[in-house]
């Protein structure tokens, strides 16, 4: 279902003013008036694709430096614990509607000057880090991605990098013809705009305060800053800037992320988790790896995803799709709840039984579930998001030990209902059955140790049960029947034998 993007209401009529000759400061003519997510999306996947074929295609190293070193095991075993996280876009795409700044994909020169001048309207004055992270708790939510940057260019800290910019201005001024428009150098980001306050310091504080898994987005693309105008969704686009045709330039853009990446790895304590994003042109590629061995030196613990920089990651995140089955990769699904990763007023969510279901499949699979949200522009959550984590809060509280701290079993799926995770120390499996088993569960998966007692998990008493050969039939008694633990998924511990 296709949805207009809508100008927030925060935004007086007359402010609006700059854009209505917008067009001529580049002298281009319009291509639509609102492009939507799905067209942005879509023409950025086409031109990447033929970008495939020509000489300025993204590229990345195949392999590393030999000084180079991944994340530590530990710390890859502490995020395979947590195993449900929330991936958070905010920014200023969220006061039109937009699926983060994918609007901006293939928009005229009239859209783009309205979105570069909404961050002096940006001021989020509901939002409150504590708040979100106690809502994450009570929800279930071991660690989180916050967006710092989007491909749009906007800084959700106070960056100290600069590059050229527009401002609403008092009547009177005019820039490239459009009237109330001033060019400025600034550092985009939010401490332009009337809130001031780094929003990446209170959530990452707030986060650690309450043992959190730290994670930060970061896009390797700037579609705002005109040094990265190798990129064909830049906003000062040009085809024929190499690194050959302006030096000077080109260095600008690399030093702008190396700045960026710099402050993220450096100002903000301990990091668990860096998402790059997209990726640089195949001449940048070792300037990119240089990057992220100065992150990875920065902050040596940091499990950073394979986006733009290959060999150099470490894991790997299917987006809007969960696999099949088990990789050998290390992995986490990314998927919004909603049309958008960001917020969209009136977005159609997935129920909450989706987001329970989602987790035990990927769960047993061996991959950790990142479920996406974006706030309002106030700061707050919409009631949607707030009432689907409640209910898989309320699960987790439930089921939580077949879940957090487990690993796949080479049989991690029975049929089409029932799944199966293991205990690290491997002593117990859990069986996972999506929908009430009936007054008995059977299962050919698992042998349970003799003399052993299985439990549902959420119930006190122990189960009867039998094995039979290759089937394990565990019976239900009248009183769990009646008085469920949970809705929706039920969890049988089983003790097996180790070797």
């Amino acid at each position: 279902m296709k949805r207009r993007h809508f100008l927030t209401q925060s935004l007086a009529a007359g402010s609006l003013a700059c854009t209505s000759n917008a067009t001529a400061l580049r002298g281009q003519s319009p291509q639509r008036d609102h492009p939507s997510t799905t067209e942005g999306r879509a023409r950025f996947e086409e031109l990447s694709r033929a970008l495939d074929r020509e000489e300025m295609q993204r590229g990345w190293a195949t392999q590393v430096d030999p000084s180079y070193r991944h994340a530590p095991q530990a710390a890859i075993e502490d995020f395979k614990d947590r195993k449900f996280g929330i991936r958070i876009h905010w920014g200023l795409y969220c006061m039109i509607g937009s699926d983060a700044s994918w609007a901006l994909a293939g928009a005229n020169k009239q859209f783009w000057d309205m979105y570069n001048v909404l961050y002096q309207f940006f001021n989020p004055t509901g939002f409150d880090a504590d708040g979100w992270m106690d809502l994450f708790g009570r929800g279930g939510v071991k660690y989180f991605t916050f967006t710092t940057k989007h491909h749009d260019g906007f800084s959700m800290w106070p960056t100290r990098t600069t590059h050229e910019s527009i401002k609403l201005t008092p009547k009177g001024m005019s820039y490239g013809g459009v009237e109330n428009v001033e060019k400025v150098m600034q550092s985009y980001s939010i401490q332009d705009g009337p809130y001031k306050k780094d929003i990446v310091r209170s959530v990452v504080e707030a986060g650690r305060k309450r043992g959190m898994g730290i994670g930060l987005y970061y896009s390797h693309v700037d579609w705002h800053d005109p040094a990265f105008a190798w990129d064909p969704f830049n906003l000062y686009y040009d085809p024929n800037f190499t690194q050959e045709s302006d030096p000077a330039r080109w260095q600008t853009f690399i030093d702008h992320e190396r700045e960026q990446v710099r402050e993220l790895m450096s100002d903000y304590g301990k990091i668990d988790y860096l998402d790059f994003d997209i990726g640089w042109p195949r001449a940048a590629a070792q300037d990119v790896a240089e990057i992220t061995m100065m992150a990875r030196k920065l902050q040596p613990n940091v499990i950073v995803r394979d986006r733009g920089i290959g060999a150099y990651g470490d894991y790997h995140t299917p987006e809007r799709e969960i696999p099949g089955g088990p990789s050998q990769k290390f992995w986490k699904v990314i998927y919004p709840c909603g049309e958008a990763f960001s917020y969209l007023p009136n977005d159609l969510y997935k129920p909450a039984e989706w987001i329970v279901e989602s987790l035990i499949g990927i769960t047993a699979k061996g991959g950790n579930f990142e479920v996406g949200f974006g706030p309002m522009p106030s700061g707050e959550w919409p009631q949607e998001m707030v009432d689907r984590l409640k209910y898989t809060g309320d699960w987790l509280r439930v089921n939580g030990e077949a879940i957090y701290s487990t690993r796949p079993r080479k049989v991690f799926r029975e049929g089409k209902n029932v799944w199966f995770t293991s205990s690290k120390d491997c002593r117990y499996v859990y069986a996972i059955s999506i929908g009430w088993p009936g007054e008995t569960f059977t299962t050919q998966a698992v042998q349970a140790a003799k003399g052993s007692q299985i439990m549902m998990l959420g119930v006190n008493q122990p189960l009867v049960w039998r094995q039979d050969g290759s089937t394990l039939s565990v019976t239900i008694p009248p009183s769990v029947v009646n008085h469920k633990p949970c809705q929706q998924a039920f969890a049988f511990k089983i003790p097996v034998e180790t070797t």
